[in-house]
């Protein structure tokens, strides 16, 4: 079975989490539903002879003691119910988010940059806490749903016309209002999509916040049209989804009454056997107008959730990176280098344009040397980095180290050769190191050389704090990097944001030592001061590489600088 078809409805998504206790919390839900039900027989028994009768049968002679009775245990059984299911329907919220995030750390780099930042953190935050709400709302619906069907079997007790006549009006309101209510879940769908693009204007008001301040109208004109825009789109289409489900939902409750009203004024005089069972007729239809009002409300929700669940179970579909994670799959795990042969890539993003593509690229890579990638804006310089890292697989051609080429098979065993820093990186807390593997001399030693000392600490493996210049986390993440000791290290504009000092450190230090280690150097820059610190430099334009120079060609002094072990 398809596992994914667990995320097409909240009663699958709760009955695969705990199925026993979700049973069990239904089956309290219909007995306190029941109980509901038998609320107006018992009181209108209490009213004739103070005890409760049904079919001339006495079921309690103290009436009033029963009805306390009674009323206690509709109290224990619907708290139970509702304290069981929401419980699943947390726990199952709680699976559901860490699925989610499982499923998205299983796709592959190039389908998370398709999908886009703010799509998916509207599914792990939004998307999953309303399907969580709704889930909760289900025994609620259950005991409202029970109780109708209670007062419908004591109304055809009274009278058997009369209890067809009012299943007619009910199912007429019903479909009254499901009509509409397909109408709203389009209006709540694209209130959804335009969320994805509020998110989407929230994280540029964020993290654009520096340019802005420094252009009034600049700033005036992002916020009205990335952030006013979409909200106010969405807004009024949720409003007017609500406002459709509220009048559908209300002309379905005024049925009832309509109802009450032909019983009472339309049906000829003496029709029902008694006054007794007018009153009786009467008194359901008050009551049954309560638990009907309740389940339309909670369709409301329960429909917002099925468009959230619809896209959790979009992301859930699509397919996930193929790699096996045996570590016994490459025989010979030493190499001395790395080839690309006629390895292409095609771009599938929304984001990106489409028609831009990495021409067939041909490289050779040697461990202990230093590459450059040069380049312009959009030339492939990334896309090539991403190729040689694995993050991106191959459209056409092939990658290999030696003789051994990179598959599925061996994937991830290569991907831990490679340690990268682009310029997009995320600087974690904590060094994921086991603890007792930790240098901590050579962490010190690194602490000193990058001028973090007094900055942070590593306590165990977790850094005292990241908040640091953007200079110092860059140090930092090359710090973590250089602590993961791996094969290959990619680096992309590294240096970019260092002053003279720890750039010039970079690429007459960092780099040599690295490969003096017999490590494979590649790095993306634009200084070209510093070209001759480079064994080859590879220059991409318009997606192909157009040239590749080695040190020979680069007529540049090298300047002289201590040791990384002497600074």
């Amino acid at each position: 079975m398809n596992k994914n078809r667990k995320l097409t409805s909240l009663s699958r998504l709760l009955f695969n989490y705990s199925p026993k206790q979700l049973v069990f919390a239904v089956v309290l839900g219909m007995l306190s539903g029941a109980l509901y039900s038998l609320i107006i027989p018992f009181i209108l028994s209490g009213l004739e002879d103070d005890s409760l009768t049904v079919s001339d049968y006495v079921l309690l002679e103290d009436g009033g003691a029963g009805f306390f009775i009674f009323v206690t245990a509709i109290l224990l059984t619907k708290v139970a119910s509702v304290i069981f299911v929401n419980n699943i329907a947390k726990s199952a919220s709680a699976d559901l988010k860490l699925s989610v995030a499982k499923r998205i750390q299983a796709l592959g780099v190039d389908t998370v940059e398709r999908i886009g930042f703010s799509k998916i953190l509207n599914i792990v935050v939004d998307d999953v806490n309303k399907i969580t709400n709704a889930a909760v709302a289900i025994p609620m619906m259950i005991v409202s749903l029970v109780t109708v069907l209670g007062m419908l079997t004591y109304l055809a007790y009274l009278d058997l016309q009369v209890f067809a006549f009012i299943c007619v009006a009910i199912v007429i309101g019903v479909l009254l209002f499901q009509l509409p209510v397909l109408f709203a879940k389009g209006l709540y769908t694209r209130s959804r999509n335009d969320k994805d693009a509020l998110q989407e204007g929230i994280r540029g008001l964020i993290f654009g916040a520096y340019e802005m301040k420094l252009s009034h109208e600049k700033g005036k004109q992002f916020l009205a049209e990335e952030i006013a825009v979409p909200l106010a789109s969405s807004t009024s289409q949720e409003k007017r989804g609500d406002a459709i489900i509220h009048l559908a939902g209300n002309a379905s409750e005024m049925i009832c009454f309509f109802v009450i009203g032909a019983v009472v004024f339309l049906l000829p005089t003496g029709y029902l056997s008694s006054g007794t069972s007018a009153f009786g007729v009467v008194m359901a239809l008050l009551y049954i107008t309560g638990p009907i009002a309740s389940i339309l409300s909670m369709m409301q929700t329960l429909k917002i959730a099925q468009v959230s669940l619809e896209r959790v179970h979009q992301l859930q579909m699509l397919e996930p990176e193929v790699y096996s994670t045996s570590k016994n799959t490459v025989e010979n795990t030493e190499w001395t280098k790395l080839s690309l042969s006629e390895v292409q890539y095609q771009y599938t993003s929304d984001e990106v344009d489409e028609a831009f593509a990495l021409k067939p690229v041909s490289l050779n890579f040697e461990k202990g040397k230093i590459y450059f990638i040069v380049g312009g804006n959009g030339s492939g310089k990334s896309t090539l980095s991403k190729l040689i890292s694995f993050h991106y697989r191959p459209t056409k051609g092939s990658v290999q180290f030696d003789d051994t080429v990179v598959t599925e098979n061996n994937l991830m065993q290569m991907r831990e050769k490679v340690g990268v820093i682009f310029s997009n990186y995320h600087l974690f807390k904590k060094l994921y190191i086991p603890t007792e593997k930790i240098d901590r001399e050579k962490v010190q030693q690194y602490m000193e050389t990058f001028k973090l000392t007094g900055k942070t600490e590593l306590v165990g493996n977790i850094f005292t704090t990241t908040k640091l210049s953007d200079g110092q986390r860059r140090r930092l993440a090359l710090l973590v990097a250089l602590m993961e000791d791996k094969d290959i290290y990619i680096f992309d504009e590294w240096a970019a944001d260092q002053d003279p000092e720890f750039k010039d450190f970079f690429y007459t230090q960092v780099l040599p030592e690295l490969k003096a280690q017999g490590k494979l150097v590649v790095a993306i820059t634009h200084d070209d001061r510093y070209f001759n610190c480079a064994d080859s430099v590879i220059k991409m334009e318009s997606g192909a590489v157009k040239s590749m120079m080695n040190t020979a060609a680069i007529s540049l002094a090298k300047p002289a600088m201590p040791s990384m072990a002497q600074a």
